[in-house]
């Protein structure tokens, strides 16, 4: 009997020599694999016309957030920090229709400054995957919703009966948005890492840069009075070890809502390091 997990033999003995080399034809094409992983390449372009997104500014405590992009091959710098949610209600991807959302925090990898998705949800299986798996994206699977009035904007994600992050917007043509005018959070830098398969480290190690709001095109943008509540933000992760993200202030907040593509020139990413 083969239990799960089992490699070997059928009778316990450990693979052989004639395991070794290929065991496939070399006319197989590896790209009909992404049926079984259930999202589209890497150079996919994609589209999402009326995105909605609603942006929270925070002001965080520096020593936390400095502690926190420590452990990447990235500097802070600033302690302004972003929020957000965002409803791909009308994405041209397969799968269709998708809400993400989290955290992105300030940073800088040599002369390249930006933005780096430190904490991010989404909440289909598919898109968590992808974010991953493609571009390096640290998503985890959530529930998450968006919501809009007359009166403003509210952002919810959760997980399960965990809640991760609740931030609200009240329209108030009073805000100017200077608080966080010089908060540089785009275009977007990850780490993709891919580990070893029978090692301590990785077999892959880049530094990548995606610049989305190239091409966006605004159509609409509301600011006004902000609140955010943060939860369990590092579930999956316990990088916090127990602890809250640090807000000292909320400075404001805007609802946009405009045309979003990922293009070949702007959407698929561009490696500029590697340290593997």
């Amino acid at each position: 009997m083969v239990c799960s997990g089992d490699h070997g033999h059928p009778d316990g003995r450990a693979p052989g020599p004639e395991h070794e080399g290929p065991l496939k034809s070399a006319s197989y094409d590896p790209r009909r694999y992404f049926t079984v992983l259930g999202y589209d390449p890497g150079d996919q372009e994609y589209a999402c016309t009326d995105l909605a997104t609603l942006n929270v500014y925070c002001r965080g405590d520096r020593e936390q957030l400095s502690a926190l992009v420590g452990v990447t091959p990235f500097e802070l710098t600033s302690d302004v920090f972003v929020l957000t949610v965002a409803d791909f209600a009308n994405c041209t991807m397969t799968q269709g229709r998708y809400f993400d959302g989290g955290a992105i925090l300030p940073i800088a990898y040599g002369e390249h400054r930006g933005g780096t998705y430190f904490f991010e949800f989404e909440d289909e299986h598919w898109s968590t995957a992808a974010g991953r798996e493609l571009w390096g994206y640290p998503k985890r699977y959530a529930k998450i919703s968006l919501d809009k009035d007359d009166r403003g904007a509210r952002g919810t994600i959760w997980h399960y009966d965990t809640p991760i992050l609740d931030i609200a917007l009240e329209f108030d043509d009073a805000v100017s948005g200077e608080g966080w005018a010089d908060a540089v959070l785009s275009p977007t830098l990850q780490v993709r890492a891919v580990p070893e398969l029978d090692g301590p480290s990785y077999s892959q190690f880049d530094i990548s840069l995606r610049d989305t709001a190239a091409n966006f095109v605004l159509t609409e943008r509301r600011l006004g009075r902000a609140s955010a509540q943060v939860g369990r933000i590092d579930i999956g992760s316990d990088i916090l070890d127990g602890a809250a993200l640090e807000i000292l202030e909320v400075l404001g907040g805007e609802y946009v809502l405009g045309d979003f593509a990922a293009t070949h020139a702007h959407g698929t990413p561009i490696v500029l390091d590697s340290l593997v």
